[in-house]
């Protein structure tokens, strides 16, 4: 039987949960972010969503950075929440692995 870091990580459900959430979260936010910066057309449904759904993930980091272009204030600030909840995702993932 392997007892290796990466057995016990995907064995435990608990590890499992925080990761997926945390994709679930940081792929919202840079998927608006692509958007974004890509022109999508911003009447289309899924547009629409998914900037209202990033908007409520990172409204803490709104308006943290103001600069000039809206598509450079974006990519700073919604990038940086995304990097912070990775960053947090991976660390309670690691926490919750140690259990």
């Amino acid at each position: 039987m392997r007892t290796t870091r990466s057995y016990r990580t995907h064995a435990n459900p608990i590890a499992m949960v925080i990761r997926v959430v945390t994709a679930v979260v940081v792929g919202i936010i840079v998927l608006h972010i692509l958007l974004v910066l890509l022109e999508a057309n911003p009447a289309n449904d899924l547009v629409r969503t998914m900037g209202d759904w990033a908007g409520s993930l990172t409204e803490w980091s709104e308006d943290l950075f103001t600069p000039d272009s809206y598509k450079a204030r974006i990519f700073v600030n919604e990038g940086l929440a995304a990097i912070v909840y990775a960053l947090i995702g991976g660390a309670l993932s690691r926490a919750a692995t140690r259990l």
